[in-house]
């Protein structure tokens, strides 16, 4: 039974700079909590009080352009939502909240069109939670582990040879023409981003079929045909863990 939205809601809907916000109702599934606790850990939270005064607070945005993306995570709220004319939001509506920290759902065409990583690194800059000095190699390591989980996660291209012109051209036909299907394009891309004073935590995860986490290769191997981006991001982040089966990866960075 589909559950009506506008019951759930614990206080009525408003507008933060002309987005539609309101704060999460108290349920949370048993499903949705499970689906947390394999993405992020059973510290990330599902409750109002891990979010402390702010409460757990969302934006709702329709159509999420380059333009809408910076201003909505300028916004007093803990999670950025991007949802489609037609969609049902509730399974979006109970997200992870931490004391620190925000979180981002995009759909895969919405996530691929739009630089995420440059967007969330120049918000966590301002709000010195991001060393400048730093930030371009985090940012580096975030489109990394976006695009991972856009190509090999929800589009499903796996094991492509880019090393030539010939399967870069096949290679950037498959991901047009995989954009193509409205599944596809539809599938979500979570990035679930907090922090404390010792350290800044990215999670970016994708509803793909996942992968056997053991056959990425721990070092460096020019001749490898996939794996190279988790040798890259191991190098320049302090940790990468990969969970729920391939379909999380989370980078950890010192402060």
């Amino acid at each position: 039974m589909t559950r009506s939205i506008s019951t759930q809601r614990t206080l009525n809907e408003a507008t933060i700079g002309g987005f539609p916000f309101f704060i999460l109702p108290e349920y949370i599934s048993r499903e949705t909590k499970a689906r947390f606790a394999a993405r992020y850990g059973p510290e990330a939270g599902c409750d109002r009080a891990a979010a402390g005064d702010r409460g757990i607070a969302v934006l709702l945005l329709p159509e999420l352009g380059r333009d809408e993306l910076i201003p909505a995570l300028c916004e007093p709220a803990c999670a950025v939502i991007e949802w489609p004319e037609g969609e049902c939001a509730w399974d979006w509506l109970a997200v992870p909240v931490a004391a620190e920290g925000l979180f981002l759902s995009l759909t895969t065409a919405t996530a691929f069109a739009l630089q995420s990583a440059v967007a969330i690194c120049e918000i966590l800059t301002e709000r010195g939670v991001l060393a400048p000095e730093r930030r371009s190699q985090v940012e580096l390591c975030v489109h990394e582990a976006i695009a991972n989980a856009i190509v090999h996660g929800n589009l499903g291209i796996v094991g492509m040879d880019t090393d030539d012109a010939e399967g870069y051209r096949q290679f950037s036909q498959l991901i047009k023409d995989r954009l193509a299907d409205a599944r596809r394009r539809r599938l979500r891309i979570e990035i679930f981003v907090r922090w404390t004073a010792a350290c800044l935590e990215i999670s970016v995860a994708d509803q793909g079929a996942g992968f056997d986490v053991s056959a990425v290769p721990a070092e460096a191997d020019g001749n490898a045909a996939s794996g190279r981006g988790f040798v890259f991001m191991r190098t320049l982040a302090d940790d990468v863990q990969v969970s729920d089966g391939g379909r999380c990866t989370s980078l950890r960075f010192e402060r």
